[in-house]
């Protein structure tokens, strides 16, 4: 994000300037000032000028990290490593390149030129790429955010593959449904009328159903739909994202996964950033970012006043509830042993096998529960039309 910067400045021959600047801080502001041979006397925000950026997939980060950090590992320069990304990056990467090389050549760091690139690349990844300028180097560096990010990646494929069957029965089965109701049932209804034979209590039980479904269709759809669209600005604020986000926290299984999730996520790039050299208090910024979820993020951040202020790491996320107890028992091992990074590492290798452990036992449960619902209602119709038939069938 940009801001425009107004500005009173003292020139060479003692006049004073005004005018705006658009960059992204008001340190970056003086610098440009002092290249033009002006003295800044008054600096002040204007206003903030968002730009559209592309959201890139978590399969194109992790891919393009990973072929830039082979790069830089294998000796180019940044200049050159950029120069040959070009030929091998993903194209979600394409739009922002030219920004990313020019920047380079003005001589910001790649850090700060990801940061400012058109694409959203995350803070997490931002941060660790400024720990390895100033420690061992932006090519390993690269190369944790590369880890991390194909890290991310690989959970979300695996939820997303779990789900492709249970989301297929379940669209199958509401299809069936409606089809019955908007098509099969109202041509079997205007037969049963010709008759004028008084039908199954089961058959004018789905007979009325169907009707009252049929009239309640398409208002039920719009009002799903507006729904849908206020809570979706809803959760766009951020208190309405942090409340969403609690009551999610609340519920008993969800609840126990997302916290579980965010916990790994949490640990992971803390471990990570500590790894290069990132202090605490930068690191627990970037990593209450990473969580996901907006209320685990407060409780980071609140945890992080509390470690300012001289409480220790487990003890401060203990109180905020801001990770799993087998997190904060980690940690405080970590803590007494003088491991802390590496230990935070396997507690997000814990929190993540035992999340994808929940999501496969309930997927498991969920197919054959999809299976039985929508079997049993189409049976159910099924019956009560059969029964309609056996009944009005001539005796002999």
């Amino acid at each position: 994000m940009q801001n425009a910067f107004a500005y009173r400045a003292i020139g060479a021959d003692g006049t004073i300037g005004r005018g705006t600047l658009d960059v992204e801080s008001a340190l970056e502001a003086r610098r440009v000032l002092i290249a033009r041979g002006l003295l800044p006397i008054e600096l002040t925000i204007a206003a903030a000028r968002r730009e559209r950026r592309d959201v890139l997939s978590a399969a194109d980060l992790a891919l393009g990290l990973r072929v830039l950090a082979d790069l830089l590992d294998s000796g180019l320069s940044v200049g050159r490593a950029l120069h040959a990304f070009e030929d091998l990056a993903p194209r979600a990467w394409y739009r922002a390149l030219p920004h990313i090389r020019q920047s380079v050549r003005e001589g910001k760091s790649l850090a700060s030129a990801l940061a400012t690139a058109p694409i959203a690349i995350p803070a997490l990844v931002i941060g660790i790429a400024k720990a390895g300028e100033a420690g061992q180097g932006i090519g390993p560096a690269i190369r944790r955010a590369a880890e991390l990010s194909e890290a991310s990646a690989e959970t979300r494929a695996a939820v997303r593959s779990a789900l492709a069957y249970p989301m297929v029965v379940a669209a199958a089965g509401v299809g069936a449904i409606i089809l019955l109701i908007t098509v099969v049932l109202p041509r079997f209804a205007a037969i049963l009328a010709d008759l004028g034979q008084t039908l199954p209590a089961s058959t004018q039980l789905v007979l009325r159903a169907s009707a009252v479904a049929r009239v309640a269709l398409l208002p039920a759809t719009g009002m799903i739909a507006l729904a849908f669209i206020i809570w979706r600005a809803w959760v766009n604020t951020e208190i309405g994202r942090t409340r969403w986000h609690n009551w999610l926290l609340q519920l008993p299984l969800i609840g126990n996964v997302r916290l579980g999730l965010g916990t790994a996520r949490m640990a992971q790039s803390l471990a990570a950033l500590l790894e290069n050299g990132v202090p605490i208090a930068n690191a627990l910024l970037l990593s209450a970012r990473a969580t996901g979820d907006g209320e685990l993020e407060c409780r980071v951040l609140a945890a992080r006043q509390r470690i300012g202020a001289g409480t220790t790491i487990s003890r401060a996320i203990e109180e905020m509830r801001a990770a799993t107890l087998t997190t904060v028992r980690l940690i405080r091992a970590g803590e007494e042993s003088g491991r802390v990074p590496s230990m935070l590492a396997h507690a997000a290798r814990i929190e993540q096998q035992r999340v994808d452990r929940i999501v496969r036992t309930a997927v498991r449960m969920l197919e054959p529960i999809l299976l039985l619902t929508f079997a049993s209602a189409v049976a159910f119709v099924a019956a009560a039309l059969l029964q309609a038939i056996y009944s009005v069938r001539p005796s002999a």
